[in-house]
């Protein structure tokens, strides 16, 4: 019987990446580097890269491929003022993402897996692989419902 556990996973991660680029089409690109509550929190840009480049990294450790290359600092100094090439960034690692999960027939989800250099020291360097299909889509949906909350402010603001 085929593993039922990555298309499942496909089903809410396609709806989540929907969901994202909806929640940056059709701003203009001045909205695309507003912090809603100034230099502490980030703009939309700065969400966008993050999310993208963290879920294809955790995916890659969820189905054994690779890691990708991924600088993560530099994805939280992101500007961009153009919504059509925020939008093809979008697509383009959207395509990516969808593609890991085609990656494998089935998967050994208890098998432990490299990560990325973590921010915090004391995070494993291994974790199971259903812990980074877990982890690719709750973060996933955390930063989608910022970004939606980001543009619900941004349209709201008064100015």
């Amino acid at each position: 019987m085929a593993d039922s556990v990555l298309p499942s996973a496909g089903f809410v991660v396609k709806q989540a990446l929907e969901d994202l680029r909806k929640s940056v089409d059709g701003l203009p690109g001045v909205a695309l580097n507003w912090k809603p509550g100034g230099d502490e929190t980030n703009s939309i840009a700065v969400l966008v890269t993050h999310v993208l480049s963290s879920t294809r990294m955790w995916f890659s450790v969820a189905v054994g491929v690779e890691l990708p290359d991924r600088d993560r600092d530099s994805e939280f100094r992101v500007t961009e003022d153009d919504t059509g090439k925020l939008l093809a960034h979008i697509d383009d690692m959207s395509a990516q993402i969808m593609g890991l999960l085609g990656t494998k027939d089935e998967i050994d989800w208890s098998a432990n897996r490299k990560t990325h250099l973590r921010p915090d020291p004391s995070l494993p360097d291994y974790v199971p692989a259903a812990f980074g299909l877990l982890h690719a889509i709750e973060h996933l949906g955390e930063h989608v419902a910022h970004l939606s909350l980001t543009r619900q402010l941004w349209e709201e603001r008064g100015t």
